[in-house]
């Protein structure tokens, strides 16, 4: 299902197979919730829609919705053909979008009946899939092979379908309904056969700007007006990676070179110009840092120099639409996982190897570059400096929404905005409480000065608790890392009754629980009797205290030779008695 924080860290959306709470009235294979932290704890809505039995299919492997703004705001529904939401103005019959208001808890739908009023493709053929969207949900693109404005191109197959290995590519938003994206350069008529460029990374925050495919070549429209072809001076061919977000620079490769496209006077450098370019990790939001691997390492794009990060790094830290890596906002920190077979030795800690003790396999790690110092770290390396017993990862993008065909769009905040902070998952032993016996476990890596951490190369805590049966995984994190949320079947608050649940990691704590109150049987479930009357108890009368010290003297006619000294002996004990009783209160 979803599962997603916002920004801010004070909501958090997710899926359960369980339907609970007020507001469900039916549910597909899983519900949805949306949870909000208020000033006297967090606040449970279930906004799953109401339909019919087995509308999403009789074995749905995912939920309908399929994405929520940053904030959280808003939400992504994809709907039952047969089953419009009632108010919605959704045409009968055809595949659907809605776009939910958290404030009102409304729905409006994407596919009005004007867009499907001239359609040649009848309802039951009809096929629509959510290719990508901006950060806060105004702006969604949806692929169809259907022509569903007067300026598209439809591509008949069969009798009231269409080829939808040709689709046309739909631009959604609030104030301007559906317009077409795929026209090439010069074109008042579009041409099928288009593809969003990337599922995240390719239109820009506020939708003015969208970068798409088509026959191999990499288009910009730009303004809902005009396209121009941003590979256009090397010959097309090109391979779209990402845009800032404003997309006012991008970046595509071509025969193992990394090149970067300015929108504004749609200059291209070649940022790589020895080659060897196979993958990109991901680039700052202005577009100056951009980090790529090379089968000689991964490297750093900075101000026209390369600098070698690392001596290798996984493939499955790329796409930067997809992949592992993260790279913070202002491009200075990037974290990546390190491939099995090739250990990466730190200013820190040179005298490590990844092999794991158990298997005798080597191990995967997460690793964070810092490029105002120059230093790499290994985040989830052990403080012990021992062998790991098991493998780190950090999430790539995950599929969201419903069926194996989702689109995966949302990349989680494993990466704090300004890169002090890291989460991820790991089957080593990091921290003492950790005594799971190598079962997956959620921890966090905090750089020098970040939060409590004092030490060079940085400070690893365990954000879980370390003794689950099942493992447990990070889920998201707010985007300064000061909320982390995780998955776990361990009831780490009071009120937890058990079962797999979703708990926020917080700085600066949660909210306090009373105690669970002891059930009482028989005879101890009588009331307990009042308090005395007496306001001043004995203990606390004041007294005038022991009498002062004396020594009683007894005149003996001495019986024998040592009479003077019994005499003496007689004198110190009762002194001794005396002076113990001191003190003592009446």
């Amino acid at each position: 299902g979803v599962l997603q924080a916002a920004a801010a860290g004070d909501a958090v959306t997710y899926s359960s197979a369980s339907s609970f709470g007020q507001g469900g009235q039916g549910a597909p294979g899983a519900s949805q919730y949306l949870s909000s932290r208020t000033a006297a704890g967090w606040s449970t809505e279930n906004i799953t829609t109401p339909l019919f039995s087995g509308g999403y299919g009789e074995n749905p492997d995912g939920v309908p919705y399929q994405l929520f703004s940053a904030g959280l705001d808003r939400g992504l529904l994809a709907g039952i053909p047969y089953q419009p939401l009632a108010g919605t103005g959704a045409p009968a019959g055809f595949q659907d979008y809605y776009l939910r208001d958290d404030a009102g808890g409304g729905f409006e739908t994407l596919l009005t009946a004007k867009d499907v009023a001239s359609l040649a493709v009848a309802p039951r053929q009809f096929e629509l899939s959510l290719a990508g969207a901006s950060p806060d949900l105004g702006h969604v693109v949806l692929s169809t092979c259907a022509a569903l404005t007067a300026d598209a191109t439809e591509i008949p197959a069969g009798s009231e379908s269409c080829d939808a290995e040709s689709p046309n590519l739909y631009e959604w938003s609030a104030s301007g309904g559906l317009r077409l994206v795929n026209l090439r350069p010069g074109e008042s008529i579009g041409t099928p056969g288009a593809r969003l460029a990337a599922p995240n990374g390719a239109i820009s925050e506020d939708g003015a700007r969208v970068y798409w495919s088509a026959a191999g070549n990499v288009y910009l429209r730009e303004g809902g007006a005009r396209t121009v072809q941003v590979d256009l001076s090397r010959g097309g061919g090109g391979v779209f990676q990402t845009s800032t977000p404003d997309g006012s620079a991008a970046f595509f490769t071509k025969g193992g070179h990394l090149f970067r496209y300015d929108a504004a006077t749609e200059a291209v450098t070649d940022l790589t110009p020895g080659g060897g370019v196979e993958g990109v990790l991901g680039a700052s939001s202005d577009g100056e840092y951009v980090y790529y691997l090379t089968s000689d390492g991964l490297f750093l794009s900075h101000n026209g120099t390369d600098v070698k990060v690392a001596a290798a790094a996984d493939t499955v830290n790329a796409p930067p639409s997809t992949g592992t890596a993260r790279v913070s906002a202002d491009g200075t920190h990037v974290a990546f996982l390190s491939t099995p077979d090739a250990f990466l030795s730190t200013a820190q800690r040179s005298d490590f190897d990844n092999v794991d003790k158990t298997s005798g396999e080597p191990d995967r790690e997460v690793y964070v570059y810092d490029a105002d110092t120059g230093t790499l770290t290994c985040a989830s390396c052990n403080p012990t400096r021992g062998r790991p017993v098991g493998p780190s990862s950090i999430p790539g993008a995950v599929a969201n929404g419903q069926g194996e065909g989702a689109t995966r769009i949302y990349k989680p905040r494993a990466l704090s905005a300004d890169g002090q902070r890291l989460f991820f998952d790991s089957d080593d032993k990091l921290a003492s409480q950790d005594t799971n016996n190598a079962d997956q476990d959620v921890y966090e890596w905090e750089a020098l000065g970040t939060g409590s951490c004092l030490k060079t190369g940085g400070c690893v805590q365990l954000i879980s608790d370390g003794q689950s049966s099942v493992e447990a995984s990070f889920v998201d994190a707010s985007a300064n890392g000061a909320d982390a949320f995780f998955l776990t079947d361990r009831s780490l608050v009071p009120s937890d009754p058990g079962s797999v649940d979703l708990y926020d990691a917080r700085e600066g704590g949660g909210f306090p629980e009373s105690p669970t109150p002891i059930p009482c049987e028989g005879d101890s479930c009588q009331a307990l009797p009042p308090p005395p009357d007496d306001p001043s108890p004995g203990t606390l009368v004041p007294s005038t205290g022991n009498p002062p010290v004396h020594f009683s003297v007894t005149r003996h006619k001495p019986r024998h030779k040592d009479g003077h000294r019994r005499h003496k002996r007689h004198r110190r004990l009762v002194q001794n008695r005396s002076t113990t009783g001191r003190g003592g209160r009446g």
